[in-house]
């Protein structure tokens, strides 16, 4: 089969929306596919669309506000659908099997702050954001832990244990694990340029 008709690797041995993490705007959740992809399923395999991925949002009790696209790749499903329910979406290239450049978890930031700004958020609000990469597990948990722990100031250990929980899925990438317990703000990221120089503006 071609590979720009390919399902990825593994996406069906994961389920599609998991829980909201306490306290935080985010859904975890693995990428959702275009109806084309999912009749290439398997007969028996759930399907998981964009527009599934935000009925079950609602299901939840949520308000679907913000998607952000981890994935490096296009293909999986069209990003126009979320504009037809003034959902605002994020895409950012990211690879996997490295740790992301740090101007990739601004970029991240930046959405995730104008999100809180825009709906003038607090943990009770219902808005939401839902963030996916392919399998919703190692970029996904990577960028949301992140914020977590360096822009809200929460502990490490018991940030990775909670997305894990409320994901229901561990992080299966060591590098990134290390990278989440790193406390050396020059450290965090694997970065072309520094981290501090970034933060402060100095490079943007």
């Amino acid at each position: 089969m071609p590979r720009t008709k390919a399902i990825p690797d593994g996406w069906s041995n994961y389920t599609g929306l998991g829980k909201r993490i306490p306290g935080t705007p985010f859904i975890p959740s693995k990428t959702p596919l275009s109806h084309r992809l999912c009749n290439l399923l398997p007969s028996g395999t759930d399907h998981y669309t964009p527009e599934m991925l935000i009925s079950d949002t609602r299901k939840l009790g949520y308000d679907l506000k913000m998607v952000i696209d981890l994935t490096a790749t296009n293909r999986y499903y069209d990003p126009n659908v979320f504009a037809e329910y003034n959902i605002e979406y994020v895409k950012l290239m990211v690879s996997g099997g490295s740790v992301p450049h740090a101007e990739l978890f601004l970029q991240f930031k930046n959405a995730v702050d104008s999100f809180m700004e825009r709906w003038n958020y607090t943990p009770r609000s219902e808005e939401v954001i839902a963030v996916h990469c392919t399998h919703g597990v190692n970029r996904t948990g990577f960028f949301i832990c992140k914020y977590l722990i360096h822009e809200l100031g929460l502990n490490p250990e018991e940030t990775i244990r909670q997305f894990e929980e409320y994901r229901g899925y561990p992080i299966e990438r060591k590098h990134l694990i290390d990278n989440l317990l790193c406390r050396n703000p020059g450290d965090l990221l694997s970065a072309r340029f520094n981290w501090l120089d970034l933060v402060s503006g100095n490079r943007i």
